[in-house]
């Protein structure tokens, strides 16, 4: 399954604040939307959520190609750009992931009531709907002691990975995650990317397969809720748009997409454009990038530092570049 955007176009207030993106997303594929702050990123993911305010003007196309058929009157091969997200089919369901999880849980339910509640919107049964969310918290390294407690209880960057397992309750075909480390340590960052690389490689067993696989008949959904579509087996991997100003997190995408002023300066895979970047604004941006790493401070002090005996490297030892996804 792809998720086509082509010629996406916004206007607000008579200012056109995104020119011409398109972009092609794959489910189990990593991209990164990479720009400075008003590059208009962000308003390219709520494009691809169907979160635009409604006085955003819309150009362009938002298509989903290789479905199994039509899912209702907007359906793969219509236009999806202009429909809001509660209206879109279930074949074309994108989950945003961010930057403050505040915006996304509620602050007095237990987060493992909240993923659950998720799972059972998506059409999981009242019994297996519990059973799902506890893989997915699992999944996202959540302790199923910590899914007894209410937000507030929760580190920052244990609710951001309690947000990614929210937005995997819905089952996405498109996982959205606009600037989702930027409130976060390193350490939680670290974690939060690597949850990130794990979740769209691959996906944890789907709960309602294992009845079907024994013979058994699954148990009825909730009165009201979405029939579960037959599905054994693992979930399939939603494409991930990661939405980002920071090189080193985009590292972790296949390809990477530059936004400057609301158009694409540069595309390519994540080694090229960080090893070789071609426009000047994106050479600026690594610059920037690898002076802030550890490595680039330590050279700023052993350039500007009078240091006689040893230098910095040699008292702390090697640092080996940051590996990037080929």
């Amino acid at each position: 399954m792809k998720i086509v955007l082509a010629d996406l176009g916004v206007t607000i207030g008579g200012r056109t604040l995104v020119d011409d993106v398109s972009l092609s997303l794959t489910r189990g594929a990593r991209t990164a939307l990479v720009g400075a702050s008003g590059a208009g990123k962000s308003l390219t993911c709520a494009a691809l959520a169907g979160t635009l305010a409604p006085a955003a003007s819309v150009t362009g196309s938002l298509t989903i190609e290789g479905t199994d058929g039509p899912d209702g009157p907007e359906g793969p091969g219509r236009n999806l750009l202009r429909i809001p997200a509660a209206r879109r089919p279930r074949s074309a369901r994108a989950a945003l992931v961010q930057q403050d999880p505040a915006t996304a849980l509620h602050p007095l339910i237990r987060v493992g009531d909240q993923v659950a509640a998720a799972a059972r919107a998506a059409g999981y049964g009242r019994r297996e709907a519990p059973v799902r969310a506890q893989a997915l918290l699992r999944r996202v390294g959540i302790d199923p002691a910590l899914a007894e407690r209410v937000p507030g209880r929760l580190s920052g960057g244990q609710r951001q990975r309690v947000a990614v397992a929210l937005a995997l309750a819905a089952e996405p075909v498109l996982l959205l995650a606009d600037e989702p480390t930027t409130a976060l340590d390193v350490v939680a960052r670290a974690e939060l990317l690597a949850v990130l690389d794990d979740v769209t490689a691959s996906a944890p067993e789907d709960p309602r397969a294992a009845p079907a696989a024994s013979g058994a008949v699954p148990a009825p959904a909730a009165s009201g809720a979405v029939p579960a579509p037959a599905a054994p087996g693992a979930v399939p991997a939603p494409a991930l748009l990661l939405v980002t100003h920071d090189l080193a997190a985009a590292a972790l995408c296949d390809e990477i997409v530059v936004l400057h002023q609301g158009r694409v300066i540069e595309r390519g895979p994540a080694r090229r454009v960080i090893t070789g970047p071609e426009h000047p604004v994106t050479r600026a941006m690594c610059s920037a990038a690898r002076e802030e790493t550890l490595a680039g401070a330590l050279a700023a002090i052993e350039a500007r530092a009078d240091i006689t005996d040893h230098s910095v490297r040699e008292i702390i030892g090697p640092i080996a570049p940051a590996e990037v996804r080929a």
